[in-house]
Protein backbone atom coordinates (compact mmCIF):
# COMPACT_ATOMS: atom_id res chain seq x y z
CA UNK A 1 0.00 0.00 0.00
CA UNK A 2 1.26 3.37 -1.11
CA UNK A 3 2.21 6.18 1.72
CA UNK A 4 -0.36 8.84 1.65
CA UNK A 5 0.32 11.56 0.37
CA UNK A 6 2.86 14.29 1.87
CA UNK A 7 1.52 18.12 1.77
CA UNK A 8 3.21 20.93 2.49
CA UNK A 9 2.14 23.55 5.36
CA UNK A 10 -1.07 25.80 4.83
CA UNK A 11 -0.42 27.59 8.22
CA UNK A 12 -4.31 28.20 9.03
CA UNK A 13 -6.63 26.76 11.77
CA UNK A 14 -8.80 24.70 9.43
CA UNK A 15 -10.85 23.38 12.84
CA UNK A 16 -9.92 19.68 11.55
CA UNK A 17 -7.71 17.55 14.04
CA UNK A 18 -4.35 16.87 12.68
CA UNK A 19 -5.62 18.17 9.23
CA UNK A 20 -4.77 22.54 9.63
CA UNK A 21 -1.39 22.18 7.76
CA UNK A 22 -2.83 20.00 4.95
CA UNK A 23 -1.96 21.90 1.21
CA UNK A 24 -3.34 19.65 -1.50
CA UNK A 25 -0.85 20.08 -4.94
CA UNK A 26 -1.65 21.58 -8.29
CA UNK A 27 -0.50 17.95 -9.64
CA UNK A 28 -3.64 16.85 -7.02
CA UNK A 29 -6.29 19.16 -8.02
CA UNK A 30 -5.67 18.82 -11.78
CA UNK A 31 -5.31 14.70 -11.33
CA UNK A 32 -8.98 14.89 -9.80
CA UNK A 33 -10.53 17.41 -12.00
CA UNK A 34 -9.63 16.39 -15.76
CA UNK A 35 -10.76 13.16 -15.74
CA UNK A 36 -14.34 15.58 -14.84
CA UNK A 37 -13.70 17.85 -17.67
CA UNK A 38 -13.15 14.88 -19.70
CA UNK A 39 -16.31 13.38 -19.07
CA UNK A 40 -18.30 16.29 -19.65
CA UNK A 41 -16.58 16.56 -23.56
CA UNK A 42 -16.96 12.97 -23.90
CA UNK A 43 -21.20 13.68 -22.78
CA UNK A 44 -21.64 16.69 -25.03
CA UNK A 45 -20.22 14.23 -28.18
CA UNK A 46 -23.08 11.63 -27.45
CA UNK A 47 -25.73 14.21 -26.81
CA UNK A 48 -24.27 15.73 -30.28
CA UNK A 49 -24.94 12.60 -32.12
CA UNK A 50 -28.79 13.24 -31.05
CA UNK A 51 -28.92 17.25 -31.58
CA UNK A 52 -26.27 19.39 -31.46
CA UNK A 53 -27.67 22.35 -29.67
CA UNK A 54 -28.79 19.90 -26.86
CA UNK A 55 -25.65 19.18 -26.50
CA UNK A 56 -24.07 22.63 -26.29
CA UNK A 57 -27.28 22.73 -23.53
CA UNK A 58 -26.11 19.60 -21.68
CA UNK A 59 -22.24 21.28 -22.08
CA UNK A 60 -23.46 24.12 -19.89
CA UNK A 61 -25.21 22.51 -17.45
CA UNK A 62 -22.67 20.50 -16.87
CA UNK A 63 -20.91 23.92 -16.27
CA UNK A 64 -23.51 24.86 -14.21
CA UNK A 65 -24.11 22.00 -11.86
CA UNK A 66 -20.25 22.63 -10.81
CA UNK A 67 -20.69 25.91 -9.72
CA UNK A 68 -24.32 24.71 -7.62
CA UNK A 69 -21.94 21.91 -5.90
CA UNK A 70 -20.17 24.84 -5.04
CA UNK A 71 -23.27 26.94 -3.13
CA UNK A 72 -25.10 24.09 -2.02
CA UNK A 73 -22.16 21.30 -0.65
CA UNK A 74 -18.93 23.29 -0.42
CA UNK A 75 -19.94 25.78 1.98
CA UNK A 76 -21.11 23.07 4.77
CA UNK A 77 -17.76 21.09 4.33
CA UNK A 78 -14.76 21.09 6.79
CA UNK A 79 -12.53 22.03 3.88
CA UNK A 80 -13.86 25.31 2.82
CA UNK A 81 -11.98 28.33 2.12
CA UNK A 82 -8.38 26.11 3.12
CA UNK A 83 -6.11 24.80 0.43
CA UNK A 84 -6.99 21.01 2.01
CA UNK A 85 -9.85 20.24 -0.41
CA UNK A 86 -8.35 17.69 -3.41
CA UNK A 87 -10.51 18.95 -6.16
CA UNK A 88 -9.80 22.60 -5.40
CA UNK A 89 -13.31 23.39 -4.93
CA UNK A 90 -13.11 25.45 -1.75
CA UNK A 91 -10.67 27.97 -2.59
CA UNK A 92 -13.26 29.09 -5.28
CA UNK A 93 -16.20 28.21 -3.58
CA UNK A 94 -15.18 30.48 -1.01
CA UNK A 95 -14.67 33.49 -3.11
CA UNK A 96 -18.26 32.81 -4.31
CA UNK A 97 -20.16 31.97 -1.35
CA UNK A 98 -20.14 32.11 2.72
CA UNK A 99 -19.70 29.16 4.88
CA UNK A 100 -22.12 27.65 6.56
CA UNK A 101 -21.52 26.17 10.60
CA UNK A 102 -22.93 23.03 11.75
CA UNK A 103 -22.23 19.37 11.19
CA UNK A 104 -24.87 18.87 8.21
CA UNK A 105 -22.07 18.05 5.71
CA UNK A 106 -22.96 14.53 5.09
CA UNK A 107 -26.98 15.37 4.40
CA UNK A 108 -26.34 18.27 3.05
CA UNK A 109 -23.92 16.74 0.51
CA UNK A 110 -26.20 13.67 0.11
CA UNK A 111 -29.19 15.85 -0.44
CA UNK A 112 -27.78 18.04 -2.60
CA UNK A 113 -25.27 15.90 -5.42
CA UNK A 114 -28.27 15.07 -7.17
CA UNK A 115 -27.46 18.15 -9.32
CA UNK A 116 -24.66 16.47 -11.27
CA UNK A 117 -26.42 13.15 -11.48
CA UNK A 118 -27.72 14.99 -15.18
CA UNK A 119 -24.24 14.91 -16.06
CA UNK A 120 -23.44 11.24 -15.72
CA UNK A 121 -26.97 9.77 -16.59
CA UNK A 122 -28.07 12.15 -19.52
CA UNK A 123 -25.00 10.83 -21.66
CA UNK A 124 -25.41 6.87 -20.58
CA UNK A 125 -29.01 7.05 -21.36
CA UNK A 126 -28.44 8.75 -25.07
CA UNK A 127 -25.75 6.67 -25.79
CA UNK A 128 -27.70 3.28 -25.04
CA UNK A 129 -30.71 5.00 -26.95
CA UNK A 130 -28.19 5.91 -29.64
CA UNK A 131 -26.58 2.31 -29.87
CA UNK A 132 -30.20 1.11 -29.98
CA UNK A 133 -31.74 2.75 -32.26
CA UNK A 134 -28.50 3.71 -34.75
CA UNK A 135 -25.39 1.81 -33.94
CA UNK A 136 -21.83 2.65 -34.80
CA UNK A 137 -18.53 1.82 -34.22
CA UNK A 138 -17.50 5.28 -32.97
CA UNK A 139 -20.44 5.88 -31.14
CA UNK A 140 -20.02 2.43 -29.40
CA UNK A 141 -16.27 3.84 -28.46
CA UNK A 142 -17.85 6.81 -27.20
CA UNK A 143 -19.94 5.48 -24.88
CA UNK A 144 -17.41 2.58 -23.41
CA UNK A 145 -14.97 5.82 -22.62
CA UNK A 146 -17.36 8.05 -21.07
CA UNK A 147 -18.38 4.77 -19.12
CA UNK A 148 -14.86 3.91 -17.82
CA UNK A 149 -14.39 7.90 -17.00
CA UNK A 150 -16.85 8.16 -14.95
CA UNK A 151 -17.69 5.05 -13.28
CA UNK A 152 -14.04 3.93 -13.16
CA UNK A 153 -11.43 6.42 -13.23
CA UNK A 154 -13.40 9.15 -11.14
CA UNK A 155 -14.16 6.81 -8.42
CA UNK A 156 -10.75 5.28 -8.60
CA UNK A 157 -8.78 8.33 -8.31
CA UNK A 158 -10.98 9.99 -5.15
CA UNK A 159 -10.54 6.90 -3.82
CA UNK A 160 -6.97 6.02 -4.23
CA UNK A 161 -5.20 9.61 -4.73
CA UNK A 162 -7.37 12.65 -3.81
CA UNK A 163 -9.48 11.01 -0.96
CA UNK A 164 -7.26 8.85 0.38
CA UNK A 165 -5.34 10.98 3.22
CA UNK A 166 -8.12 13.23 3.54
CA UNK A 167 -9.03 13.56 7.34
CA UNK A 168 -12.77 13.77 7.15
CA UNK A 169 -13.52 11.14 4.39
CA UNK A 170 -15.54 8.97 7.24
CA UNK A 171 -17.70 12.31 7.06
CA UNK A 172 -18.06 12.49 3.19
CA UNK A 173 -20.85 10.36 1.99
CA UNK A 174 -18.79 10.17 -1.25
CA UNK A 175 -15.98 8.03 -0.05
CA UNK A 176 -18.15 6.18 3.54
Amino acid sequence: MAEPLKLESQGADCNIPNACERVVPTWLIVLDNAPTAVLFLLGTAIIWNLHSILSLVFLAYCCLSIVLFWKLICPWCHHFGTTGCPCGYSRIAARLFKKKTGKEFRRVFRRNIVVVFPCWFLPLAAGIYLLWTDYSRALLFLLLAFCFVGFVLIPAISKFVGCRSCEIKDQCPWMS
